[in-house]
């Protein structure tokens, strides 16, 4: 169990039984199991008792709600003794695994409340416990402290036959001044438990009611795991603090915010049409915006942060994170054709293009990675050891991938910010917009020519500040396909040679080629599979015309989508689609594939500043009807139904909408439909 960015307890786990001879919930006692995104039940059948346990997040509260009903099936009354054991933790998530053993615990009417190291967690129960415990000791409430690793709460149930007796539960906390601001919420949550299921469903429902539909005839698969992955997108939403807005990176190990994380999930997030959620979360990046060098945390003036939980708790020291943000800010615009939404944040612009110029190396031109984390390491040395859980060379998407210097995939990044910058410079009139446009220009062009690597027909993974280069193969090179840097022969080369099985397998792309003489097929960046590296090359095969592949690609992540039964693992195995012992759901596994459902397969490109909107499709031959319905843009809403030939589109909004294809533009009145021919 999570809130605030916190870890509060868990597993949270129940048993039956006399002491000594508890039987517990599990594997052995289930007979059934429904889930949805906002309840999960399973029911039990434990010797003549059966059971129902629903579990489910709180509609209002930071926490979880459980409720456990219990059936005799016995031809007399009799009592059950129900155990709970909660492994108490109140850690945040920065580097999971880490937990505090020293806890305050104290009893106030039926709440149970632990806190320590500024974190805290309530627990409420109807009916109230009969005995309590700490590490096994039995506890008869009022104040503790020490050492504590478990709390063990008892229940005495009476049982009639055939009558259900139910246990409630609240669990919830997150921060020590949140909690003990509001110490009755636990209570209020309680009082409010019949209407938790139909709260959490309206907010579910009204969800899939908003976002726009996909459907796909010739291949059913790919809309049903387009509608499972936008479900998994929001199960991600969170908002740890009043003035923190955001998206966890994944569950379980990550958490809290993670801003690069945040980076690929926003598009997604603006396609499916939450405009609000995108600002939110952009002003939380900004808010805590380096003002300075703070080189314990790994920061330099400008950059925006990494990570971010409440408390706060955060850290920098990202080659990339900072340069998402403009891009963001730009999709914002192009989406909304609003141009004011980028006003709150012309400061922590200009701060982070002057960041980014700083990491430009003068010698090669090329943005520099690497060397971050020698910099914290540096500031901390005075002040303590800490062990990294894994050791960050740099700190580029692979962050334990030494691929330093001049990384490919951050150059494509770096000219597309310059781009992004330029544009956002020129809505206020500034006159730096021609001087970025043509950086960004000559980097691409550096990219084009010193990246080729002929005995490959492929591109190095970076180069160094003497020019020699990064000769490993992996999938990053596929984002300048995808940006659009080389011509279709080029670009069709390179796609044939990712396509190779030392690189691709049926379930995804490794992160190295399996022909590396460092290739682990279970090293987290040296050989596993990545299923954002699949989104790539599905979107650099679309960028390419090859739909084909493209939509090969897409089912690749589908399948895995529909397999884990809507959720996507951060990683798997390099030599067998195993998914590897990391998050069983990942915001940038599912982020760039639905983003690039939007933008590669339908070549979806807003431009509402000037009421505009690109539409050149890229389906597969054998396909003969798709249909995308309900996208919202700038207060409107659009449909869009294609055979092959045509797109008929009808719109929905406040004033004329230009939709522009290859062989042609149509004008699209309010509430009146055209066809826009396509190749």
């Amino acid at each position: 169990m999570y809130a605030q960015g916190v870890r509060l307890a868990g597993p949270w786990s129940l048993a039956f039984g006399p002491a000594g001879h508890e039987i517990p919930l599990g594997p052995a006692t289930v007979r059934s199991q429904t889930h949805d995104r906002w309840i999960v039940e399973s029911t039990h059948q434990l010797a003549d008792l059966d059971l129902v346990d629903t579990v489910l997040p709180l509609p209002d509260l930071s926490g979880v709600g459980r409720r456990l009903s219990v059936r005799s099936m016995a031809a007399t009354a009799g009592d059950v003794r129900v155990v709970m054991d909660l492994p108490l933790w109140l850690a945040p998530v920065l580097i999971e695994g880490v937990r505090p053993y020293d806890f305050e615990l104290r009893t106030s009417m039926a709440t149970v409340f632990a806190r320590s190291h500024g974190w805290a967690l309530g627990l409420e129960s109807d009916p109230l416990p009969s005995t309590l415990a700490i590490d096994g000791v039995p506890w008869i409430g009022g104040g503790w402290s020490g050492e504590a690793r478990s709390l063990r709460v008892e229940y005495a149930l009476s049982l009639d036959p055939g009558r259900v007796v139910r246990l409630d539960w609240v669990l919830w906390g997150g921060l020590l001044a949140t909690v003990d601001a509001n110490p009755d919420a636990g209570r209020a949550a309680l009082a409010s438990r019949e209407s938790w299921e139909a709260r959490n469903e309206r907010t579910w429902t009204s969800w899939r009611t908003d976002i726009p539909k996909l459907s796909t005839p010739d291949d059913p698969a790919l809309s049903d795991a387009y509608r499972l992955a936008a479900d998994a997108l929001r199960s991600l939403y969170a908002d740890p603090t009043p003035d923190m807005a955001g998206l966890v990176a994944g569950f379980p190990w990550y958490s809290d915010l993670w801003f690069r994380d945040i980076g690929w999930m926003l598009p997604a997030v603006l396609w499916l049409g939450d405009v609000d959620r995108v600002r939110r979360t952009v002003a939380t990046a900004f808010r805590y915006q380096a003002p300075a060098d703070l080189g314990l945390l790994g920061a330099t003036a400008g950059e925006l942060p990494m990570q971010l939980s409440a408390g706060p708790v955060f850290l920098f020291g990202t080659s990339d994170t900072t340069l998402y943000f403009p891009l963001i800010l730009q999709r914002l615009v192009a989406h909304t054709g609003d141009a004011s939404v980028v006003e709150p944040f012309r400061k922590g612009l200009a701060r982070a293009l002057a960041w980014g110029n700083l990491k430009v190396d003068p010698k090669t031109g090329l943005f520099t990675n690497g060397g971050e984390v020698a910099a914290i390491k540096k500031a901390a040395i005075d002040i303590g050891r800490v062990h990294y859980g894994i050791d960050a060379f740099d700190t580029t998407i692979w962050d334990s991938a030494d691929r330093r210097d001049h990384a490919i995939d951050l150059q494509v990044l770096w000219a597309e910010a310059l781009d992004a910058f330029a544009d956002l410079d020129e809505l206020s009139g500034g006159r730096d917009a021609p001087p970025l446009h043509q950086r960004a220009a000559a980097v691409r062009a550096e990219i084009a020519s010193r990246y080729r690597w002929p005995a490959e027909k492929y591109l190095y993974d970076s180069l160094h500040t003497d020019g020699s280069p990064l000769a490993h193969v992996r999938p990053n090179a596929l984002r300048a396909v995808e940006a659009g840097i080389f011509d279709s022969a080029t670009a069709g080369a390179l796609l044939d040679r990712a396509a190779q099985p030392d690189l691709s397998t049926p379930w995804g792309l490794r992160t190295l080629s399996s022909s590396d003489a460092t290739y682990d097929p279970i090293a987290y960046h040296e050989g596993q599979v990545w299923t954002i590296a699949t989104a790539w090359a599905a979107g650099a095969s679309f960028r390419a015309g090859r739909p084909e592949a493209g939509v090969r690609y897409l089912d690749t992540i589908a399948a895995r989508v529909l397999e884990e039964d809507g959720f996507a693992s951060e990683c798997y195995r390099g030599d067998r689609p195993e998914a590897f012992d990391s998050c069983f759901l990942l915001g940038f596994s599912v982020g760039p594939f639905l983003t690039t459902i939007f933008e590669g397969l339908w070549g979806l490109r807003p431009a509402l500043r000037s009421r505009t909107l690109s539409c050149r499709p890229r389906f597969p031959a054998s396909w003969s009807s798709a249909s995308l319905t309900g996208i919202r843009l700038g207060g409107g809403r659009l449909d869009l139904g294609w055979r092959p030939g045509a797109v008929t589109a009808r719109w929905a909004g406040p004033w004329p909408l230009m939709l522009a294809g290859e062989r042609g533009s149509v004008q699209l009145d309010p509430d009146a439909e055209r066809t826009l021919a396509v190749p």
